[in-house]
């Protein structure tokens, strides 16, 4: 007679549990070095590697549960476009500032 199986499929256990920079970037259909970018950046959806293996980030695949819907497309840590304060768009451009010549003074 066969061993009952259990009904229900244990969690990924070992190094099935791992995500490293590559196995991130093909989930999340990236380059690798676009990974290495959002952790050197620190953008907020991208979590902390749980570890190193071999000098190499690594997660926990309970770590990354979820992450395509917590990603923000676009470029992360882009710095905003400047925008002057509005009081310095409310001085009126006078052009040229005037020269003034020294008054002379004589003496006798």
């Amino acid at each position: 007679m066969a061993p009952e199986l259990p009904s229900e499929t244990p969690h990924p256990r070992g190094l099935d549990d791992l995500y490293d920079i590559a196995r991130l970037a093909e989930r999340l259909g990236v380059e690798h070095a676009t990974i290495r970018v959002w952790l050197s950046r620190k953008v907020p959806w991208l979590p902390q590697p749980d570890g190193r293996l071999n000098g190499g980030a690594v997660w926990r695949a309970t770590t990354l549960e979820g992450i395509e819907m917590r990603r923000e497309r676009g470029r992360p840590g882009r710095k905003p476009k400047f925008v002057p304060a509005a009081s310095a768009a409310d001085v009126p451009r006078t052009g040229m500032i005037p020269v003034v010549a020294a008054a002379r003074s004589s003496s006798s």
